[in-house]
């Protein structure tokens, strides 16, 4: 599994990270950006492949510690929350191999990063100032419409990410 850090998260966290070493599969790496909502700090993790989104909001400094656990944590929740099974989230895991951290790509994840911050901000009145999770602005953001150049069509992220765990 491969995370890739944005540039204002990775000032935020003062550290450097390398570009990728390796070409990993898409659908194993998630860009992680730092954005402030409504004066809270977040961050969004969107995976390289489908565009399908996690949120975590009101993060605190101690959480910034924690960052690739609770994004992994995440991960295996919204598995679980859209349906699939135990099984798939550890399999999922297995397959995408150790963590590794480095910078995100670019363009082509800054321009994703950017149509889903568009979308959450439009939505930021359903943010839980309760909650680090966010589970309701996410799947606003995973059930909107773009064309994936990839795939050559339209659909959500959330359809595209449960398409990849049909390949696996």
């Amino acid at each position: 599994m491969e995370f890739g850090y944005t540039i204002p998260l990775q000032r935020h966290l003062k550290i450097k990270l390398p570009p990728p070493q390796t070409a990993s599969a898409p659908f194993f790496c998630w860009d992680v950006h730092l954005l402030t909502v409504q004066q809270r700090k977040a961050a969004l993790a969107m995976n390289r492949a489908s565009r399908y989104c996690i949120l975590l909001y009101g993060m605190d400094p101690a959480d910034w510690k924690h960052l690739p656990e609770l994004v992994q944590g995440e991960i295996r929740a919204v598995i679980l929350r859209e349906g699939l099974s135990e099984f798939e989230a550890t399999r999922y895991f297995a397959l995408s191999g150790p963590l590794s951290i480095s910078q995100s790509l670019g363009a082509e994840s800054t321009a994703a990063l950017n149509w889903a911050m568009r979308t959450l901000l439009q939505h930021a009145s359903l943010l839980d100032d309760r909650r680090l999770s966010q589970p309701q602005a996410a799947h606003i953001m995973n059930n909107e419409t773009y064309h994936a150049k990839t795939l050559s069509r339209r659909g959500s992220p959330k359809e595209f990410f449960l398409m990849s765990f049909r390949c696996l």
